[in-house]
């Protein structure tokens, strides 16, 4: 499967953004309505997420539905200017790690667990 970058791009500053702009305030790098938040209830749900570090990288498998399509086409300078949104429910999630660790690269409570889970 090939992921793509959902990253954005980098606007270009003008003189007068960085006069007003706060120091410690800077462009977002992903946008937020991709972010997902899992909450008690949902970890309580998927306990393998408790096990993972600030940095880790995993991989995410969903199941949703389409709930909203929008389409709005517009003139401007350019011309014809269409604008396209899809919004997914995610409904079912599975998360793992990227990379399953080797036993000697694992923690004694990361060890344990695998114990547990059946995988060591």
């Amino acid at each position: 499967m090939k992921l793509a970058s959902m990253k954005l791009p980098k606007k270009p500053k003008s003189s007068t953004d960085k006069c007003c702009e706060p120091i410690s305030c800077g462009q977002d790098v992903w946008p937020y309505g991709l972010r997902l938040r899992f909450e008690k209830e949902q970890v309580a749900q998927l306990p393998s997420l408790k096990d993972y570090k600030v940095g880790d990288k995993v991989v995410i498998t969903a199941e949703g539905t389409v709930i909203s399509l929008r389409v709005s086409e517009s003139q401007g300078k350019d011309g014809n200017n269409e604008s396209y949104s899809v919004e997914i429910q995610l409904e079912d999630v599975g998360c793992e790690p990227k990379a399953k660790k080797d036993i000697k690269e694992m923690s004694p409570k990361e060890y344990r667990k695998a114990r547990e889970n059946g995988a060591v």
